[in-house]
């Protein structure tokens, strides 16, 4: 398992600064921990000021992956227009794969998708999140007005299915 150094776990709350790490070619630092995924920038590492982190709840990620003959890792968030989180890795990523699997699958309570008829997808999520279940509607494209009345029929449909009003 791959460790965060500790100039950099001195950012986490105590009691998860063992969490898996990656380490990325160029020299960003991810941790899975159970209150978020902690992503540190490059120059991070390099400084003597304590590392200040962005933290990004397990709600906002749709799904990772690791492509293990280019080392290759990628995070898609739940908001499509949101850039992925890429880059090739070092070290061995299974035990923060599985860590972020995990909270991820943790976090999803249901989802559903659906492409309208101009080839949008639209998602509907379910997740559950520090105040309890909320949903999120995404879509990759355009929505025109049928594809929007299409679109909140599959959001209520979710929310529905797991009784949220």
């Amino acid at each position: 398992m791959t460790t965060l150094p500790k100039s950099l776990a001195s950012a986490l709350p105590s009691r998860e600064r063992r969490s898996p790490s990656l380490e990325l070619q160029d020299g960003r630092w991810l941790a899975a921990a159970k209150s978020g995924l902690y992503v540190f920038g490059a120059q991070a590492s390099s400084g003597d000021e304590t590392p200040v982190p962005k933290v990004f709840p397990w709600y906002d990620v749709a799904r990772a992956r690791w492509e293990a003959e280019g080392e290759l890792f990628a995070l898609e968030w739940v908001d499509p227009a949101r850039a992925a989180l890429a880059g090739r890795s070092q070290g061995d990523p299974d035990e923060f794969m599985r860590q972020v699997s995990e909270y991820v699958n943790r976090s999803i309570v249901m989802f559903a998708q659906a492409d309208t008829d101009a080839g949008t997808t639209i998602t509907a999520w379910v997740r559950r999140g520090p105040d309890g279940l909320f949903s999120i509607l995404t879509a990759d494209g355009p929505l025109d007005a049928a594809a929007q009345r299409q679109a909140d029929a599959l959001e209520a449909s979710v929310r529905d299915a797991v009784g949220l009003d």
